[in-house]
């Protein structure tokens, strides 16, 4: 997906004669918008604010199914529908007491990895490349050089050659040429032509890692038309998981594997040796992550949960990320005590120079300030990866140091933005190789050879049940509120209002807001390094950047997403 660098306006606003018209920016659905102001080039204030609609209460409430009990569903119809089915069957469990079946566990540890991995490939070779890689600068490259920057993929010299031929009529698709020279490209895009070609080339390659991640989900009966292995409680009784099945599941699942160990991951230690001058940017204050993936142990799941601080935020003068659990409650601040400029900003109000925005008033509500007890919390692959890795866990230290030495990085610069883009990449390798484990564990069982049949779960008349689940862009939570046998209540909290929270009453910045400080803006018409923070925080939703220039005056609006 290419960026639009272009103005958002989608009509002009009428004014008075002798007033210049202002740009009207109409948005009839979920939207975020994000407001920067620049001085001497660099990012010295953010503002972060939008609308959505959450409206799973409503559709739910009170509401009974065919035979007379409370009626539920498992999809949200959104981007992250595999996570808000697991979260809904988890707090379902949760209400009725149930603790799902081993195999169960291992399943669903099976497709969250394989969901994972591919999230986090559409992420980097289809969805955001362009923050990365340059197409002109790819389409100048010498083919044959690329090899020795991917000695472990399996490409060679004619490959990266078709690669390039592939690239050149998508490039003449969008009016790029070979002579656009790099007087036309970016300047903050870095490496030799042929790391561009290398990145470009694999984006391409990937597709079929992704068609075998789609192999794999279709055997677990998950997919498109909804993820069935999400059963209530256990497995479901037609879930075929024959000795055919399973050795098909394990074709697919090395297929995946191998792509990411040998082109993903290596991909993403080479891009962030070429940008290792930005690990000092983008960096986050506290990390919040589910106890989540795979069968449960004695040390929990695979990923621990809790809340993580890097160095520069711990309190006791750590120079090390360390982590605890998470004890404090989560609240929602929905009408926090702004100033009265910054609640012009996050309201988006008319008398603020700039864009007139026209955002639906009907069923989406402004963005609320989540905070796990006063805490501000980033969630997603940084978060898991880096508890994971304060919480000594082997397989993620492992792959973690490999990746460190490789890059020539500290654990201190991975808080940032290249650090989380380097998650990815980490956390696919640490689930490829442990989605293999589950399986083989699976095959163990006899349950998986016989009947799996499970008890309906047992409702209490009134009570709460939640539901966590560590989707890729972070912690999903549901809670479901039960009262007299009916749905009271079905609340849900998504990764991005987490990341993209506003300001609290006290005045602490959310996540994004504290990552985009001090980030230098070369050009705020092509703002790519906001737009690398950004994406790296995985909005759910559009984006609109609104670029203050204090220097200059200029009021600049670029689409994020």
């Amino acid at each position: 997906m290419m960026h639009a660098y272009r103005e958002a306006a989608e009509c002009r606003a009428e004014a008075p004669c002798g007033y210049e018209p202002r740009e009207e920016i109409v948005c009839p659905g979920n939207t975020f918008v994000i407001r920067v102001r620049l001085t001497g080039g660099r990012v010295v204030e953010a503002w972060s604010t939008g609308k959505m609609m959450r409206n799973m209460g409503v559709i739910l409430k009170g509401e009974l199914d065919a035979s007379g009990h409370a009626r539920f569903v498992q999809q949200a119809h959104c981007l992250c529908n595999d996570g808000h089915a697991l979260a809904a069957v988890r707090a379902i469990e949760n209400l009725a007491g149930m603790e799902p079946s081993r195999e169960a566990q291992l399943v669903r540890g099976l497709v969250q990895s394989l969901r994972c991995v591919q999230e986090h490939l559409l992420h980097v070779y289809q969805f955001h490349l362009d923050d990365w890689a340059s197409l002109s600068a790819a389409l100048r490259a010498d083919p044959a050089n690329c090899a020795r920057l991917a000695p472990r993929s399996p490409l060679r010299a004619q490959d990266y050659r078709q690669a390039q031929t592939r690239l050149e009529a998508l490039a003449h698709g969008q009016g790029i040429a070979k002579r656009d020279g790099e007087s036309r490209e970016h300047p903050e895009y870095r490496g030799a032509p042929e790391f561009h070609l290398t990145l470009r080339a694999h984006g391409l390659e990937s597709l079929a890692a992704q068609g075998a991640i789609n192999a794999a989900l279709k055997l677990l009966d998950c997919g498109p038309n909804g993820f069935k292995a999400y059963h209530v409680g256990g497995l479901p009784e037609n879930l075929d998981l024959c000795a055919d099945v399973r050795c098909e599941l394990r074709k697919q699942l090395a297929q995946c594997r191998d792509f990411v160990t040998r082109t993903f991951l290596p991909d993403l230690e080479l891009l962030a040796r070429t940008y290792a001058h930005i690990a000092n940017l983008g960096a986050g204050s506290i990390f919040l992550c589910g106890d989540d993936y795979g069968p449960r142990s004695e040390a929990g799941a695979f990923f621990p949960g809790g809340l993580v601080c890097p160095p520069s935020a711990a309190r006791d003068g750590s120079d090390h990320w360390t982590s605890g659990p998470a004890l404090g409650p989560v609240h929602e601040e929905h009408y926090p005590r702004w100033s009265l400029p910054d609640r012009n900003r996050y309201r988006l109000t008319p008398s603020q120079p700039g864009p007139l925005f026209r955002l639906d008033t009907g069923a989406f509500a402004w963005l609320p300030v989540p905070r796990h007890g006063e805490e501000a919390c980033e969630v997603g692959a940084l978060s898991r990866i880096m508890g994971a890795w304060a919480s000594n866990r082997d397989g993620v230290q492992r792959v973690m140091q490999r990746t460190m030495d490789a890059c020539g990085l500290t654990p201190a610069a991975l808080n940032s933005t290249l650090g989380r883009i380097l998650s990815r990449g980490v956390e696919s390798a640490v689930l490829a190789e442990a989605a293999l484990g589950w399986l083989d564990e699976l095959e163990s069982l006899p349950a998986v050879k016989g009947t799996r049949a499970c008890d309906d779960p047992i409702l209490p008349s009134s009570g709460v049940g939640t539901g966590v689940v560590e989707v890729p862009r972070g912690t999903l939570t549901h809670t479901i509120r039960l009262e007299e046998r009916r749905i009271a209540a079905h609340d849900y909290l998504i990764p991005s209002l987490w990341n993209f929270s506003p300001r609290d009453s006290q005045g602490q910045r959310g996540p994004l807001e504290r990552a985009l400080l001090g980030a230098p803006v070369s050009s705020p018409e092509r703002p790519l390094e906001i737009l690398r923070t950004v994406h790296e925080l995985d909005p759910c939703n559009a984006c609109l950047v609104v670029i203050e220039n204090a220097d200059t005056g200029d009021i600049t609006t670029v689409s994020a997403k």
